[in-house]
């Protein structure tokens, strides 16, 4: 069985990181600074979108190429610190660890970079086998186009499983398009209330990263 993860809002909070490049950009053009609630709101649709998003709430009337200069401050700023600040969000390692060591093959699928993907992962789960992970620059379009997630499933050998982990409802429709199991941690970027509020039945909602476990065992002996 494959288990493919997203990775920010799913295993590390990037929030503190992202904030201090955004608010080092927007206060140098003299910008209102941003927060947690607004950068979680822009999160899962990848960097240049938030970052965007970002600055057009400030100043909607500018054209998109002003716009684009700030993205890019942005995005230069945060490959300098991409690693930096991350926070891994309590009972993800040890969840990981148990997953490796029952033989899970693990992999993560962001819309940010994959060379800033990597870096991030490789910070955060030293001792943690990634089989694949792929990014925005991997060759497929960005969630919740399923093109990634069924690459990963033509890895697998016939009939084998695979479920997708996540937290927004940009991931849950990247798993309906692929047709693939879905389960969302409450405990990133949307929260229970709202991604209850999309319609996402509650019994895919996921409240801890152990409860995980427990919850891909059940499903790989109703496959067996």
């Amino acid at each position: 069985m494959r288990i493919v993860f997203d990775l920010d809002g799913t295993l590390v909070d990037s929030t503190p990181t992202l904030l201090a490049t955004i608010n080092t950009v927007l206060a140098e053009h003299n910008l209102a600074p941003s927060n947690q609630d607004e950068n979680h709101r822009y999160a899962g649709h990848g960097l240049f979108s938030m970052f965007d998003s970002t600055i057009r709430s400030r100043v909607p009337d500018w054209e998109e190429k002003q716009r684009t200069v700030l993205v890019q401050e942005m995005l230069a700023d945060y490959s300098q610190r991409s690693t930096i600040g991350n926070v891994v969000y309590e009972g993800v390692p040890s969840l990981l660890e148990a997953l490796q060591q029952k033989g899970f093959k693990l992999c993560i699928i962001s819309n940010k970079l994959s060379s800033l993907t990597k870096a991030i992962v490789a910070n955060s789960f030293p001792t943690i086998r990634f089989e694949h992970i792929y990014g925005e620059d991997s060759g497929f379009a960005p969630k919740p186009d399923p093109g990634s997630l069924n690459q990963c499933r033509t890895l697998l050998k016939d009939q084998e499983p695979l479920i997708y982990v996540g937290d927004t409802e940009i991931d849950y429709e990247t798993a309906r398009n692929a047709k693939v199991t879905v389960y969302l941690a409450t405990w990133g970027y949307r929260g229970k209330k709202t991604l209850l509020s999309y319609g996402i039945a509650e019994h895919l909602l996921i409240a801890h990263p152990m409860q995980l476990v427990c919850m891909i065992e059940q499903h790989k002996e109703r496959t067996v």
